[in-house]
């Protein structure tokens, strides 16, 4: 999957600000911003936080239409169906996009899993609600780790991994979810990590449950119960839900045939893969091709 520097010069239009180690960058966004992002959705392996500070956005993120005001926070997850329907002319936000590689290596990652943020965004409720104090916090914790990457430090690194856990858990905090908070053992969590970790770097050679749980050294039972109860999925829908998201990125932002991209997926023809696209997303490969 793609690093934030790892995709097209059309969708480098919406990064149009500096990253930090290709892992974390913080964007002010408006109406055509925003609307250039439906380029990329489906694509992106990020996660993100988008805070409305003036206007509104109406977007889709496939349980149904969503108005985003002043205050409200839009949560994206990869793999996320989103799509953003309208921006109002004044439509002002702040996006802090963290690559999905850094945020699996973060204590703040673990805070989210155990706050039932992830299992509820897959849920479709990725809207968060604040107060107007919450909110001026939250943004000057955005435009604070903005500041950080544009500035050349010794110790970047190290202070902006802290300001961005700093932000989950002010956010977690925030929106009171210990009352969701999942009971799951400190080694079922690391058991997560680690298979997420393994998935992101083998799911296109191996797609087998088996694969990964003897990698882990516990039985394909243990882990289809643990990734269950963490996510809400089966692990035949986390690996096909990598699959869909960089199918999507090559149709996007290549010129491979769908025929080579299947081929480059491992998929058996391009039949299989359209079958396969259009169980996932609804359409087919060459739609999104040709919709561009």
């Amino acid at each position: 999957m793609p690093n934030l520097n790892e995709i097209s010069q059309t969708h480098l239009k919406i990064l149009e600000h500096e990253t930090w180690n290709n892992k974390l960058t913080c964007a002010l966004t408006n109406k055509q911003l925003t609307m250039l992002s439906n380029e990329l959705t489906g694509a992106l392996n990020w996660y993100s936080f988008t805070l409305v500070t003036e206007g509104h956005i109406i977007l889709d993120n496939g349980a149904g239409e969503m108005i985003f005001t002043p205050n409200e926070m839009f949560v994206f997850y990869p793999g996320s169906p989103i799509y953003i329907h309208e921006a109002s002319e004044d439509y002002k936000g702040i996006c802090l996009i963290c690559d999905q590689q850094m945020a699996l290596d973060t204590q703040a990652f673990r805070n989210l899993i155990k706050a039932s943020i992830i299992p509820i965004s897959n849920y479709g409720n990725s809207k968060v609600t604040l107060t107007h104090d919450d909110a001026t916090r939250l943004l000057s914790l955005m435009l604070l780790i903005r500041q950080y990457i544009m500035q050349p430090l010794q110790l970047k690194g190290e202070i902006l991994e802290h300001l961005y856990s700093v932000f989950i858990n002010d956010l977690i905090s925030i929106q009171s979810f210990e009352k969701t908070r999942l009971y799951i053992s400190r080694q079922s969590e690391e058991i997560f990590i680690s298979f997420y970790t393994l998935l992101t770097r083998n799911y296109l050679e191996h797609r087998d449950l088996k694969f990964y749980a003897d990698r882990l050294f516990i039985t394909t039972t243990y882990l289809s119960r643990i990734v269950k109860q963490i996510t809400g999925k089966t692990v035949m829908d986390c690996i096909n839900e990598l699959l869909a998201m960089e199918a999507t990125r090559l149709l996007k932002s290549t010129a491979m045939t769908v025929e080579q991209i299947a081929d480059q997926l491992h998929f058996a023809s391009s039949a299989s893969l359209d079958k396969f696209y259009k169980r996932l997303r609804g359409t087919t490969p060459l739609t999104v091709r040709t919709t561009q």
